[in-house]
């Protein structure tokens, strides 16, 4: 049976603890090897997977004008988002300005929304038979050229960004570019959840050099990608309160990048408190594969009464490694307040101390 090796977080073996500074878990700091008092060789529980998981989804109801009430009680408006497009052919750039989301309210457990909108710009490889490209709902990530976001509105319907984002594209041919608009919903756990979606495929349109075209399109239900799984294991030790995290091996990642670009994958780790980043540190980079090994564990101070206060952000990054460029492979959250499968294996750590509970979890973004 394989067993990861239990060492202290590279780079910070030898560093004092600061005095005079408040945290609410203590000293996070990693440890030296005496300090695993009750450490002996850990006992493996591999979480079995559930075949009926589902992803918790988040649902999305809407506003009433003043004369609603005169329609039937099966008619509902639909969430949409608003936004314009101006194509500057002379710069080769694509302004993208996103400006409302209309009829748009999301209930979440608490009542509170974080609205923002992340632009995806993909461009497809032309086939010489059309019935080879991909409908604009099924675009790889292969084919994302760039992404960015707008900023997050905290606490407000029906949101207005008016934000404009700029990417760089062909001056000569902008058919083969498509648009992806994925409304997200930071919330208090620092997850970013996808509740909707509007795809824009740019070689069904004649966009004019300089010329605003406006758009007001449906919030369509987000689509479900497979980004691949992150394979993690948990161990608590009570005695020393230390919580062991290995990251043992990743599956089917859905890499951005061309095969022939020299990139690298790794893996960052965040401990988190209250929405707060307490401990930040990352695995050795590894060549860009779709199933890769990092066997690397890392350990940090979470005392027992802050078990269920404490959760992680493991997130999985492509990293270009001649410009430097960060790609976003998937997210995972674990902790006792996420999805059932991250919960039961928070739980089965707890239940079961100096043992090893691993457990596959799907990326998201």
């Amino acid at each position: 049976m394989y067993i990861p090796a239990l060492t202290p977080e590279k780079g910070d073996q030898g560093k004092k603890s600061q005095r005079g500074s408040w945290h609410p878990l203590g000293s996070v700091r990693e440890s030296e090897i005496s300090d695993w008092s009750d450490v002996s060789l850990p006992e493996i529980i591999e979480m079995k997977q559930d075949p009926n998981y589902h992803p918790r989804r988040w649902s999305r109801t809407s506003d009433y004008s003043s004369g609603a009430s005169t329609m039937t009680s099966q008619t509902q408006y639909e969430s949409r988002l608003a936004y314009g497009l101006i194509f500057d052919r002379t710069n080769g750039k694509l302004h993208v300005r996103v400006i409302q989301l209309g009829n748009f309210r999301v209930m979440d457990p608490d009542g509170v929304m974080a609205p923002y909108v992340k632009v995806c710009v993909y461009r497809r490889p032309k086939h010489f038979f059309k019935f080879k490209t991909k409908s604009p709902r099924e675009l790889h990530r292969s084919h994302l050229t760039a992404e960015a976001q707008t900023k997050i509105l905290r606490r407000s319907d029906n949101p207005v960004f008016n934000e404009t984002l700029t990417f760089n594209v062909d001056p000569t041919d902008i058919s083969p570019y498509a648009l992806k608009f994925l409304v997200c919903d930071f919330d208090k756990y620092s997850r970013h959840v996808n509740i909707g979606e509007v795809t824009c495929d740019l070689s069904k349109m004649e966009l004019t050099s300089g010329q605003e075209v406006l758009f007001n399109d449906l919030l369509l239900e987000p689509q479900e990608e497979d980004l691949g799984e992150l394979h993690v294991a948990l161990m608590y030790l009570p005695t020393s309160e230390k919580l062991n995290v290995t990251i043992l091996d990743a599956k089917d990642l859905r890499l951005t990048e061309s095969p022939r670009r020299n990139t690298d994958v790794y893996t960052k780790i965040v401990l988190m408190y209250d929405g707060r980043s307490l401990k930040k540190t990352k695995t050795a980079a590894k060549p860009s594969q779709a199933n890769l090994m990092f066997n690397e564990s890392f350990v940090f101070d979470v005392p027992v009464y802050q078990l269920d206060k404490v959760y992680f952000i493991i997130t999985t990054i492509e990293v270009e490694k001649e410009k430097g460029g960060r790609y976003l492979l998937g997210r995972s959250y674990i902790g006792v307040n996420f999805d059932p499968r991250a919960k039961a294996q928070w739980l089965e750590m707890v239940q079961n101390a100096r043992k090893q509970v691993a457990c596959w979890h799907k990326l998201q973004y």
